[in-house]
């Protein structure tokens, strides 16, 4: 298999179908503001939510050139926080230029209290952002932000992105044991933003933390959807991991890219 620095998969997303992956920041560590319990990355200090340049365009141009497998997706995560990087709009116009297919981006939304960033984010076409809890007390249990992160402002940032947005933009929790219990608190804050979708996850890869059942996600997807609809946001879908379907893709990365990308 060929070895690839910026680029990783295919692989099948049970949210994006087949996604090829784009890491803007590509570091052997982790580079991220968060430190969240089940990162399936490993326990690592967060970082100080900084924007830098990590990758050059023409570098992620010519490995996009060579690398042939097609995709639903264009999908920027990876080893870190992608908002981090701060040539966001370059290496999506870069792409744009080799590839038709369609953009996304994986966010812990902790720096969408920025408009610049908001406005970098507004060119993909579908933004996946995370809310894990519903209050800052489980924000700091669970996610274990860097410093100058705050609950409040992640909303702030979140809900003028949402009303201004030209794309898809869909709210990912990861359901855990500890914020299981809080899915009322958490469609009061979907209907707050008003995103296109809400995508229940739970921890599937291999992690510190115990995944939720199918049930428990059927159970949670099922008094969500009826909270939305009480809220009069009974337009935003539901869904959920165990619901949805992962195409079978056969990726041109080793198993090991995978791994140290969270991928398997």
């Amino acid at each position: 298999m060929t070895e690839f620095k910026y680029c990783y998969g295919p692989v099948g997303s049970w949210r994006l179908g087949v996604s090829l992956g784009i890491d803007p920041i590509s570091r052997p560590e982790k580079i991220c503001d968060f430190n969240c319990v089940y990162c399936q990355l490993g326990d690592c200090a967060p970082v100080h939510p900084e924007r830098a340049v990590y990758v050059q365009p023409q570098a992620l141009g010519a490995e996009l050139s060579a690398l042939k497998a097609p995709a639903d997706y264009l999908t920027f995560s990876g080893r870190g926080e992608p908002t981090l990087a701060a040539n966001l709009k370059e290496l999506l116009l870069e792409c744009g230029r080799l590839r038709p297919e369609k953009t996304a981006l994986i966010t812990n939304a902790s720096m969408m209290c920025s408009e610049k960033i908001r406005e970098d984010l507004t060119a993909f076409d579908f933004v996946i952002a995370k809310l894990d809890a519903p209050n800052n007390e489980l924000f700091r249990k669970i996610n274990r932000p860097g410093p100058r992160i705050c609950f409040d402002e992640i909303i702030k940032g979140l809900v003028p992105f949402s009303k201004g947005r030209r794309n898809r933009l869909a709210i990912q929790t990861m359901l855990i044991d500890r914020n299981k219990a809080y899915t009322r608190d958490f469609a009061a804050l979907y209907t707050m933003i008003s995103p296109d979708e809400v995508q229940l996850n739970t921890p599937l890869r291999p992690c510190s933390e115990k995944p939720l059942s199918r049930n428990e996600m059927a159970s949670a997807c099922l008094i969500i959807g009826a909270e939305l609809e009480r809220l009069g946001k009974g337009g935003i879908k539901v869904i959920n991991v165990y619901g949805e379907k992962a195409p079978e893709v056969s990726p041109v990365s080793a198993p090991d890219t995978l791994k140290r990308r969270g991928k398997t």
